[in-house]
């Protein structure tokens, strides 16, 4: 076809005897935007490092740009190609200038460009205009929002003469209007003749942006429909292979006692925040990225000193030193960024899973009783399904989900009063969302008091019993189960501004 661009034949992919992908047969169109959906370990991530140099594919399949067969044996390859990557970890250098970062991966291109100055900034510049953004290119990266540092990796990309960019979870970390305004340059690109892969969970984003869906699952292709035809039913259905029919199970809770009380509380970043919380009860925290909702959870789990405030747990004064102190009250704290501080990404899911309850199953001497290690491995294994080869298999190997499961796994153990959880399903499939849903309905079933904080109004609307809304680090207001809309909370997290 003459609008195809890029045409995938009989794409595999094994590991170590493992079938990671099966088979691909894609094409993408010239000026399209095309989202790759599917659950995590669906194949979506591998795909995506074959397209970019990352992954060689297995004997026997074929990739075909602008109807010739390609071979990328590095990342280079794939840019030499004009197939750009924007990963959901960027990868910019946090030191230099938006201007550097935007010519660094064109020295082979253009020799000279670091040391020229003037001609850096000039291509600098023209990226910014071709994307209708003013960003100044003397700035430090490490100066910008997280959304404009994905405008200068989409600037990398389009002062490289992109023809494809591959976009993972571009929207998972910034706000609703920064996803708007990156919403609005995608739609320029398309505009333009870009071909963009975009990838997300967010199922309300796909029908606002794609043009087409493929569905991935288990490694194998299950069909490509136009986005106007997705109903995400449908989409849900393909991706998990059955119908879904609830997406937030939440289980009637009779709620039990006050389990913790917050009077005023205050730090360097939030003031005033007040709520009770009983036991069996899921309370929400929501705001607009910013609202220092995060800053609530880390003051709780004295990783953030309080400045004022008084905080009682189970009627006794709560004000702890560390988060050492905290675990020993009995609270648990699984945390938004899993792989910065959630897991040990070199260790095994066996050795992640026992870090918190280390000292209870060695001995006085510090000796690990490693049989015990490997049957509490196994039991959380078994109880939250976690997709894995073996508990001694790198935690980092995992797909998100089942990381995730393994940070709710170490912190079950050690059988907690209260759990607080930083935007749970961020970065996870559709199928794993409800499965951490779940959990957090079964804790809450035996007693467990959850605060939980997210970016995403239906599942804060559906999976909570109240909502604290916050902006700008102050509470602007406390919405009962009743009363909470996606209209209500927004009013109440724009209060401030």
């Amino acid at each position: 076809m003459e609008d195809t661009i890029l045409s995938l034949q009989n794409i595999g992919k094994t590991f170590q005897g493992v079938n990671v992908l099966r088979g691909i047969n894609l094409e993408l169109k010239r000026g399209e935007v095309h989202a790759l959906l599917g659950e995590n370990g669906a194949g979506k991530s591998t795909l995506i490092k074959i397209l970019s140099g990352y992954h060689q594919p297995d004997k026997g399949g074929t990739i075909m740009m602008e109807g010739a067969p390609v071979s990328f044996r590095k990342p280079h390859d794939a840019m030499d190609a004009h197939i750009h990557t924007i990963y959901q970890e960027l990868t910019l250098c946090p030191d230099m200038t938006v201007a550097e970062n935007i010519v660094l991966d064109k020295q082979d291109r253009y020799p000279g460009i670091m040391t020229n100055e003037k001609g850096y900034h000039a291509l600098a510049k023209e990226a910014m205009e071709k994307l209708e953004q003013d960003i100044d290119p003397d700035v430090p990266v490490r100066m910008l929002s997280i959304a404009q540092q994905q405008v200068v990796e989409i600037a990398k990309a389009i002062s490289s003469k992109a023809k494809v960019i591959l976009m993972d979870e571009p929207t998972s970390s910034i706000s609703q209007k920064d996803a708007e305004a990156l919403m609005r340059i995608i739609k320029n690109l398309r505009e333009s003749g870009v071909t963009i892969v975009y990838i997300s969970h967010r199922l309300h984003e796909i029908k606002k942006i794609a043009d087409r869906v493929t569905v991935l699952r288990d490694g194998s292709l299950v069909g490509t429909i136009n986005a106007d035809e997705a109903s995400n039913q449908k989409l849900i259905s393909m991706m998990v292979g059955r119908e879904m029919t609830n997406i937030y199970p939440k289980a009637d809770v009779e709620l039990g006692e006050v389990v913790i009380k917050v009077e005023n509380l205050s730090s360097d970043s939030f003031r005033d925040v007040s709520f009770e919380l009983k036991k069996g009860e899921i309370l929400g925290i929501g705001g607009l990225v910013g609202a220092k909702r995060t800053e609530i959870l880390e003051t709780l789990f004295g990783l953030r000193k309080r400045t004022s405030g008084e905080v009682t747990l189970s009627g006794k004064n709560y004000d702890p030193k560390s988060p050492a102190d905290a675990i020993k009250q009995g609270m648990a704290f699984v945390t938004e960024d899993r792989k910065k501080s959630g897991l040990v990404l070199c260790m095994s899911v066996l050795e992640n899973i026992n870090t918190i309850n280390a000292n209870k199953i060695c001995s006085k001497r510090g000796v690990i009783n490693w049989p015990k290690f490997r049957t509490l491995a196994e039991k959380y294994r078994n109880a939250l399904n976690i997709k894995l080869t073996n508990i001694d298999q790198l935690v980092s190997t995992l797909s998100g989900g089942n990381q995730q499961k393994v940070v709710l796994s170490k912190w079950l153990e050690m059988k907690p009063q209260i759990v607080l959880f930083d935007e749970p399903t961020r970065g996870i499939d559709i199928g794993a969302k409800t499965e951490i849903y779940s959990i957090m309905s079964g804790l809450a079933k035996e007693g467990v008091a959850i605060i939980m904080v997210s970016s995403e109004l239906p599942e804060l609307i559906s999976v909570t019993d109240k909502i604290v809304v916050m902006c700008e680090g102050k509470m602007t207001g406390v919405l009962s189960r009743n009363e909470a809309t996606q209209e209500s909370v927004m009013a109440l997290a724009a209060a401030q501004l």
